[in-house]
């Protein structure tokens, strides 16, 4: 993988060393518990070889954002953007576009022609962040999260 920087910050794939930090992260990040993965969770998507996650560090060393993707070889290659986490403090500065580009190009890189997520449907920032990223709405999934939420799907062609 070539060298990638967010406003001066390594983008690096996060490795078993990082679970603690990751879930560490994940606590302060989404505020529905569900959403939170456990340790174990955490360092299967790190170690699979059809999983990634980016993470991105502060000048202090702490995660700021991440970003985690699948493969998956269906009908049509495709990859899931799985999650994205960012801190508070750092929303609506680009953070989440600029991640979402950086999975798009591994996707590209693993052979994918699509990228899909699911977002909750009350989540109108990440909504429109994946919109003005060029994905399209296609369907709406009931009761997807836990609580009974719905998601929102959307694909894009890569």
């Amino acid at each position: 993988m070539k060298k990638i920087e967010f406003c001066g910050f390594p983008v690096v794939k996060a490795t078993p060393d990082d679970v603690n930090d990751l879930f560490a992260f994940e606590k302060i990040c989404f505020e529905h518990a569900v959403d939170q993965f456990p340790k174990r969770n955490l360092r299967h998507l790190i170690t699979s070889p059809t999983s990634v996650t980016f993470i991105i560090r502060d000048e202090e060393g702490k995660i700021f954002a991440t970003v985690t993707g699948l493969l998956r070889h269906f009908k049509v290659s495709s990859g899931r953007v799985y999650k994205i986490g960012v801190l508070p403090d750092r929303k609506q500065k680009g953070t989440g576009s600029f991640l979402v580009k950086v999975i798009e190009d591994w996707f590209r890189e693993n052979g994918m022609k699509k990228s899909c997520a699911e977002v909750r449907e009350s989540n109108t920032p990440s909504r429109r962040m994946f919109e003005k990223n060029g994905y399209k709405e296609t369907k709406t999934i009931i009761w997807y999260y836990a609580g009974g939420e719905n998601a929102v799907k959307y694909w894009k062609d890569l």
